[in-house]
């Protein structure tokens, strides 16, 4: 399969513009660091509808150089963006990651997640996601991903939150060697998968918030295969702008392909930063 010409990079932001053409405005992700502000209503009371109709911004970069008997250097780059309305919302998050030990690199990845969240009622949403990954320690030239379905707010307070959310949708894994995968040997691999998912964030503190996502993505091409995506977060306040950042990210895939490990983890800390 061409890469100049797949299928599936048409699908998935043909349906992106679909999703995002049926509504006024934007809607929600979860992000791994980076937490922008939202408001909602006193904690305990159900929230009414968002009527933020501000966009947020937030950063988180980090690192780490070490010389000597041992050389190496590390640094982690996260940045997100969210458009609030009164019944949805947008989010865009994007992050990377370099690590080079001794002169041989050990980590190159990047990642880029949006997700619009449509309210039909005040527990009842939609939902369209589209995902992005490179990560050529993983032998992923380029995965793409884009998912629609309904979601559930089970939780939804000011200082506490938890959806749920099932749906459909294609990814296409795009391989920087040939891959054996599925008992064949590919330079690509598209298939639909199904995604079942739970997120919720928490104010621990007041300056302290949490949040987490665990995403699962059974193979409905090839039965008894599936991905489980892994995100957590913690964000403790140093004034109104500035904060200290710390992530886990987990990847699993049941089938990634001969030779390569199944686990991808990832822990980033940083100083974040956030403005409106």
């Amino acid at each position: 399969m061409s890469r100049r010409g797949s299928p599936s990079i048409v699908f998935a932001f043909g349906l992106m513009a679909m999703v995002l053409g049926s509504g006024p405005s934007f809607a929600q992700v979860t992000p791994i660091v980076a937490v922008p502000d939202t408001k909602l209503a006193p904690t305990g009371e159900p929230a009414p509808f968002i009527t933020d109709v501000n966009w947020r911004f937030a950063g988180s970069v980090g690192g780490s150089k070490t010389s000597g008997n041992s050389k190496s250097s590390t640094v982690n780059l996260s940045g997100e963006a969210v458009r609030t309305t009164d019944s949805s919302k947008l989010n865009i998050a994007v992050r990377g990651l370099y690590a080079e030990a001794n002169d041989n690199r050990t980590g190159a990845n990047i990642a880029f997640s949006s997700q619009y969240d449509l309210d039909f009622s005040r527990v009842w949403f939609g939902f369209g996601k589209l995902d992005l990954l490179r990560d050529h320690p993983a032998n992923i030239h380029l995965r793409q991903s884009a998912y629609g379905g309904l979601g559930y707010h089970v939780v939804r307070t000011s200082d506490h939150s938890w959806d749920l959310t099932g749906g459909l949708g294609y990814t296409e894994d795009q391989y920087v060697r040939p891959a054996n995968v599925g008992g064949t040997l590919r330079q690509d691999y598209g298939r639909v998968e199904g995604v079942l998912s739970e997120s919720s964030t928490h104010k621990v503190t007041e300056t302290t918030s949490l949040r987490q996502k665990i995403g699962v993505f059974p193979n409905l091409k090839n039965s008894g295969e599936y991905r489980v995506v892994v995100d957590t977060g913690l964000s403790v306040a140093i004034n109104s702008a500035l904060s200290l950042t710390a992530g886990i990210t987990y990847r699993y895939d049941s089938d990634p392909g001969v030779g390569i490990k199944k686990v991808d983890s990832i822990y980033v800390t940083g100083i974040g930063v956030k403005w409106d």
